[in-house]
């Protein structure tokens, strides 16, 4: 099998398969799982901050987010900036849950690598790094460009 010939979109949507099943031991929605590792890379981050992060509408911030406020993984605390908005912060039982659930994750996506020979498991592995890698810092200059944008500043 060559590049050419692997459809992206299908190998990307069986490996969040395998993500959602391992996310399904530790009792985390795939969503919950999404905005968690959004919020613990951000420290902390408004609704409309992880709206556009996720490239999701605020209401599915909102009702995300209200479960994992229930579940005690996040908090909400008044913006430091301005009173009138909200942040969402990742309390510590949230950081405990995001490590469990990249543990299942890791072990699940371990399991498969096992079908691979050593070398290509290490080359799939850094691959998922690069990619992750290449849309946080996409993610990063397009919140820059919005932020600047918004002020008036030109590019």
């Amino acid at each position: 099998m060559t590049p050419e010939t692997v459809e992206p979109g299908m190998a990307l949507a069986r490996l969040a398969r395998v993500a959602e099943r391992a996310l399904i031991r530790v009792e985390l929605t795939l969503p919950q799982y999404r905005m968690l590792s959004v919020l613990a890379m951000a420290n902390s981050a408004t609704p409309s901050r992880v709206a556009w992060l996720l490239a999701v509408k605020p209401a599915t911030v909102t009702a995300v987010m209200d479960g994992l406020v229930a579940g005690g993984y996040v908090r909400r605390e008044p913006d430091q900036n301005d009173r009138r908005k909200v942040t969402h912060v990742v309390t510590y039982d949230g950081r405990r849950m995001l490590d469990v659930a990249n543990a299942e994750i890791r072990r699940d996506l371990g399991r498969l690598a096992e079908f691979l020979e050593p070398e290509q498991a290490e080359l799939a592995m850094a691959g998922l790094v690069l990619w992750t890698e290449a849309l946080n810092r996409a993610r990063q200059a397009e919140w820059a460009a919005r932020e600047g944008a918004q002020r008036g500043e030109c590019r």
